[in-house]
């Protein structure tokens, strides 16, 4: 990517922005949860068809994805507890 595109508001190049690699971290946790990150909005655009900057939603709609998200995460460790449990 050029100079020229690093304030470019089109679409190619915030979907080149927002999806680029992340510098190399020195912490390998994090670098991990980086790529992550950058591997789960590919997927994301890829199914949406719009980035999270694009995405034009209502703040209600936000809101209620993110606590589905959350309670989501609540199950998960619910039932991860029953390892502990046994």
């Amino acid at each position: 990517m050029n100079s020229a595109d690093a304030g470019c508001p089109c679409r190619s190049c915030v979907l080149r922005r927002s999806t680029r690699p992340s510098r190399h971290e020195a912490d390998p946790i994090v670098q991990a949860v980086t790529d992550r990150f950058h591997a789960r909005s590919r997927e994301g655009i890829k199914h949406y068809g719009v980035t999270m900057a694009e995405n034009n939603a209502p703040t209600r709609q936000w809101i209620l994805d993110a606590q589905e998200e959350l309670m989501d995460a609540i199950l998960y460790l619910e039932r991860l507890k029953v390892d502990f449990d046994d």
